[in-house]
């Protein structure tokens, strides 16, 4: 798959460490990127958005809607949702707690100690080697 092709959402809360993540994904060749703070933008952007989505990339914990407050589980209601509903779009979960969980693409570590841009590129790696 041409990563200067796929269109990412990101979801998090945090500005700096969506922008974090952004650059991480440009750095890897990914051209259009949509930042939403909680995952009602998010479910907006998958069925009402103008171009289809490619990957999302998620923190775990955000709020769930607009003036609500940080849902702790909101990153395994967006994973356990997409599956419910047989939404087949890759997920990287990027937290500052080191995730391992199936049946997604992949996790990264935010940490100031990793390089984003390296961690990205062997998680977006198994992304070109699936298509």
């Amino acid at each position: 798959m041409n990563l200067s092709k796929i269109k990412a959402v990101v979801v998090d809360d945090d500005v700096f460490k969506g922008s974090d993540i952004r650059k991480a994904l440009e750095f890897n060749g990914i051209r259009s990127i949509v930042t939403v703070r909680n995952q009602e933008k998010l479910w907006e952007q998958i069925y009402h958005g103008e171009d289809k989505i490619d990957l999302i990339v998620t923190d775990m914990q955000y709020p769930l809607g607009a003036g609500e407050a940080v849902d702790e589980e909101a990153g395994f209601k967006l994973i356990e949702r997409l599956e419910k509903e047989k939404i087949d779009i890759p997920v990287i979960v990027c937290s500052s707690l080191n995730y391992r969980i199936p049946n997604i693409l992949g996790s990264v570590w935010y940490n100031k100690l990793n390089d984003l841009d390296f961690c990205f590129k062997e998680v977006l790696g198994k992304l070109e080697k699936n298509s």
